[in-house]
């Protein structure tokens, strides 16, 4: 048998994937061990390839994944959203940071089409001091810099609903990338998807997910008790409540609830107020 080490660069569907191997690119199936099992490969996955075969023989523990996208062995998270068209959606954006904090995945966040914003720009501000934050323009190049140098030695997986220029911003920093790009829905004022898979793209010194876009997102998987300690900026207060337990909603002497409006954005401390609302 000769086997190879390499990882997952993309899912053709129908059981097909497309396997790095150094500078060798292989087609090849998973066995049907997998199916037995119930794990399926994903995008990111180091694997060990039988290349007469062509078969995924063997993968390898992963260090994270996200589900959706499905995308395993992350370095960095660059969760995107557009500074107009469409919309900042605060809560949206909530949802992005508390799953990528709860695998433990490091994070920049990049607000896109900063050419057309003519706000104030304290709608960013709650984020600025807990996360890198890079204001970019495809148009006027602005940002691009500072995003190919986050970027450096890293995989990383733009991430963040439809229509807010992932794609476009990846053909702007990825040597050679095509990705198709779309226009916003004048009806819904929302994007279409264009990217319908996850793909990993080489870049000059590291590489990169495009991945498809959400206009929702749910908080899964991810027990009550744990959400505080996925917001950054709560983690200063958390130990000084009066109750071990506080929940941070209800309960009486609460040091994160003191802090509302201070250094805590209501705005923030509302979406953790839903999140923990849902997942109970």
């Amino acid at each position: 048998m000769n086997c190879r080490h390499g990882f997952i660069t993309k899912s053709i569907g129908a059981g097909e994937f497309t396997v790095a191997c150094g500078d060798d690119l292989y087609i090849c199936t998973a066995r049907g061990v997998f199916r037995n099992k119930k794990v399926t490969p994903v995008v990111g996955d180091h694997v060990i390839i039988d290349i007469n075969k062509k078969s995924i023989d063997t993968l390898k523990p992963r260090k994270n994944e996200l589900r959706r996208p499905p995308v395993a062995n992350i370095d960095q998270v660059i969760i995107t959203v557009a500074a107009v068209e469409p919309a900042f959606h605060a809560g949206l954006l909530d949802r992005f940071l508390v799953i990528a904090e709860h695998e433990g995945i490091d994070i920049a966040i990049c607000v896109n089409k900063f050419d057309l914003y003519k706000g104030a720009g304290t709608v960013f501000m709650p984020y600025k001091a807990h996360y890198p934050m890079i204001f970019a323009s495809t148009v006027t190049g602005c940002g691009l810099d500072d995003l190919r140098g986050i970027m450096a030695g890293k995989l990383n997986v733009f991430a963040g609903p439809s229509g807010v220029g992932k794609s476009s911003l990846i053909n702007a920093v990825v040597p050679g990338a095509s990705m198709e790009t779309g226009d916003i829905s004048e009806r819904l004022k929302r994007g279409k998807h264009t990217t319908r898979h996850a793909e990993i793209l080489k870049t000059a010194t590291g590489y990169c997910v495009d991945t498809p876009g959400f206009s929702s997102l749910e908080v899964e998987g991810i027990p009550a008790r744990d959400i505080a300690g996925l917001f950054p900026e709560f983690l200063p207060y958390t130990g000084q409540c009066k109750f071990n337990d506080c929940m941070h909603e209800r309960e009486r002497d609460c040091a994160v609830k003191a802090q509302v409006g201070e250094m805590i954005s209501p705005a923030r401390y509302e979406s953790y107020c839903k999140f923990i609302t849902k997942t109970t």
